[in-house]
């Protein structure tokens, strides 16, 4: 190959490497006030002796009565190690790492096996996605400890909003880029101006719930998919922020906020400015990207070869040809 032919081949590779680059997505708008606000409430409700964050507020009776018979414990006594503190141990890493390393040693200690959903925000890889399943992991007379594992025999599906999201960073993470974006396109044309208008909304309960907006947020800025929507979404979503400074977990069909605070979502919405996670899943997600692109480029500089050296061996035939027959022009 000629030095020129070599150092087109160079650029084309460079220039194809810088096209499929991953751009972090940032927010046009600042939030810190309210991000401020959201990080005193996880801390407040942090449990020093647990080495966890409770639940939420909420003074009602526990929805987990309805699964479990003997469920006798609040709201502000119910520890979910997934999601909950999973979130929020690394929802919290840029604000109060004391408290995060606590909630990472906690989950570490219970020695759980992983939620096999959840762990695909941190950037893990994740099996095919199925239902969930609630575990009692530890309990007292003032506290229970549970966790939600998505290890059902039975596959989710349906249009709901996160699991929608969850997929699109399966894909992600897999170096599936073009596909995780098509899916997630699919959850951001769920967005009505007032919320999700996803399967729960639509047939279970008209409820929008406000984790599955934060988690859209924080996977598209994994993705690095930039869209119209997202500002509005971004306000939307801190308009859903309460006098405690936690975050709705619901809000009705006009898009205001209702209920209780909760940890699952005001953690969630605290890691869509965790841009040392969000680009450290990025830069995972090119590195296991590289073998295929060495593939790639490998191919196409075989490819390119060996068509340089099969034009250079017809050129020479048929120059020899030439002289052949201009030396003997009554051989034909």
């Amino acid at each position: 190959m000629r030095p020129r032919q070599v150092a087109t081949l160079s650029l084309l590779a460079v220039s194809f490497l810088s096209m499929i680059a991953i751009h972090p997505t940032s927010a046009s708008l600042s939030f810190e006030v309210q991000v401020a606000k959201a990080v005193d409430y996880l801390v407040k409700r942090f449990n020093p002796n647990l080495g966890l964050i409770y639940e939420s507020d909420d003074p009602g009776k526990h929805w987990l009565a309805n699964e479990f018979n003997d469920f006798k414990w609040q709201y502000n006594q119910t520890y979910w190690l997934y999601s909950d503190n999973l979130f929020a141990g690394y929802a919290l890493e840029p604000f109060r790492r004391d408290i995060a390393d606590r909630i990472k040693q906690s989950l570490q200690g219970h020695r759980m096996p992983p939620s096999r959903l959840f762990e695909a925000v941190m950037g893990e890889q994740i099996p095919t996605i199925r239902n969930a399943v609630d575990y009692i992991v530890e309990s007292s007379s003032d506290h229970i400890i549970v966790a939600r594992r998505h290890d059902s025999p039975v596959v989710s599906y349906g249009v709901y909003a996160d699991l929608i999201c969850y997929r699109s960073l399966q894909l992600f993470h897999h170096g599936r880029i073009q596909e995780a974006h098509r899916s997630l396109r699919q959850a951001i044309s769920l967005w009505n101006g007032k919320g999700l208008d996803d399967w729960s909304y639509r047939v279970v309960d008209g409820f929008h719930s406000n984790q599955k907006l934060a988690l859209l947020l924080y996977t598209s800025k994994v993705l690095g998919l930039r869209y119209v929507a997202y500002e509005e979404m971004e306000r939307h979503l801190w308009s859903m922020q309460k006098g405690d400074g936690g975050l709705a977990s619901l809000s009705d069909g006009e898009g205001k906020p209702m209920g209780s605070s909760n940890t699952e979502t005001t953690a969630l919405a605290l890691l869509i400015y965790n841009d040392h996670l969000i680009q450290s899943i990025q830069s995972k997600t090119r590195i296991s990207e590289a073998p295929w692109m060495s593939f790639l480029i490998v191919s196409i500089l075989f490819t390119f070869v060996t068509a340089s050296a099969l034009r250079e061996v017809c050129h020479r035939k048929i120059a020899r040809l030439s002289s052949f027959f201009s030396q003997y022009p009554n051989s034909l």
